[in-house]
């Protein structure tokens, strides 16, 4: 089976491991002082990667947070 991969980082606080799979859930934000947005975009992003039969995971990162976005080929 093959599958497009595309992993995006950034160098923000992360997202510590017992709280990555909440990010996924709608109106979920983990730093509410001075961010903006609803919390609606991780929810949104994974919903229409699962809709076409992939995924998107969040994998241990040594500085900020590091996505996987999976997409079958």
């Amino acid at each position: 089976e093959h599958a497009v991969i595309v992993d995006v980082e950034d160098d923000g606080p992360g997202v510590p491991p017992d709280q990555r799979e909440s990010v996924f859930e709608p109106f979920v934000r983990l730093n509410e002082e001075g961010t903006r947005g609803a919390g609606l975009g991780l929810a949104a992003a994974r919903s229409i990667a699962r809709a076409h039969g992939g995924d998107i995971v969040i994998l241990d990162s040594a500085h900020g947070a590091r996505l996987r976005v999976t997409l079958p080929a």
